[in-house]
């Protein structure tokens, strides 16, 4: 019950829900993330940090960057698909995904 309570209340905020949407799309380092958000890179960290405890998110370490991805969890990938049907038609999350698509952490100050 707790684990379900923690994935909710961190979808719950709308950063957290795009950040977790532009990982579905594919795995992203900090700067990326910033690129596409524009907040400050310590609230990034932050809702990276509560998406990882709700068992959304991982890391690892790639060269110089740790690059986060969705979890293996079958429970955030069925939220993930009901997700992407909800959010097909939303301006700000198709906006999303456009930039994703373009940046590239190599053209990043990282």
């Amino acid at each position: 019950m707790r684990e379900v309570a923690a994935l909710f209340k961190s979808l719950g905020d709308e950063n957290r829900l795009r950040i977790f949407m532009m990982l579905a799309e594919r795995p992203m380092c900090v700067c990326e993330i910033n690129a596409v958000l524009n907040v400050a890179l310590s609230t990034i960290s932050a809702h990276l940090k509560n998406l990882k405890y709700a068992r959304l998110i991982e890391d690892s370490k790639e060269g110089r960057w740790v690059v986060y991805r969705l979890a293996e969890n079958d429970f955030a990938l069925s939220i993930l698909e009901l997700l992407k049907t909800k959010l097909a038609d939303d301006e700000v999350f198709k906006s999303d995904i456009q930039k994703v698509r373009k940046i590239s952490r190599e053209d990043l100050v990282c």
